[in-house]
């Protein structure tokens, strides 16, 4: 799907022979709400139901491609809610202002983490703080998380990975196989 902006510019370029070619004001006025009805439209579907953007960056290897997967964000899991440990989610970046970004979450206010899981000799446990969660990247060695900038806030969560595109340009669900350890007896 072409980027918003190159979409409009289509619309507009369909429009320009038609709208030049007619003298009356209402025709005119019926296209423009038309087109504010569209935009509308999209906005509501994109900021509240879901999205589909592509992925850059190697930090979700090998579940995601280091560029150009596209990724279905269903939006009502915004704020973590129905957010559990193991789902990929989009969050807007704490560090980068404007940008988002996808990791996987490990856990969830209260959850006990380990603080710095490469590093072999540091066990390093945090109790995640309540209205927070710890998220990772599956590449442990190229990603920056929550064992650079700590746990995030669930309100930055913009909604959750369900689906990818595969080769055949045929989205496919991706499905959470972590399991919360059972407590010891």
């Amino acid at each position: 799907m072409p980027p918003p902006l190159t979409l409009l510019t289509r619309i507009i370029n369909f429009l320009r022979p038609k709208l030049q070619s007619q003298d009356d004001p209402r025709q005119i006025k019926l296209i423009s709400v038309g087109l504010f009805k569209l935009f509308c439209a999209g906005h509501l579907l994109t900021e509240y139901v879901g999205s589909m953007p592509g992925t850059y960056g190697p930090s979700m290897l090998p579940t995601l491609a280091a560029q150009n997967d596209v990724v279905y964000i269903s939006k009502r899991f915004r704020y973590g809610k129905g957010v559990e440990v193991g789902d990929m989610v989009s969050f807007v970046h704490p560090c980068v202002p404007g940008a988002a970004a996808l990791k996987r979450v490990v856990g969830m206010p209260g959850d006990f983490v380990m603080r710095d899981v490469h590093m072999e000799g540091n066990d390093t446990m945090l109790q995640v703080p309540e209205g927070h969660c710890w998220i990772l990247g599956d590449n442990l060695t190229e990603s920056r998380d929550s064992r650079t900038y700590g746990p995030i806030p669930l309100g930055l969560i913009n909604g959750k990975v369900v689906a990818k595109r595969n080769f055949l340009f045929l989205f496919e669900r991706l499905r959470n196989n972590l399991q919360r350890p059972t407590p010891a007896e």
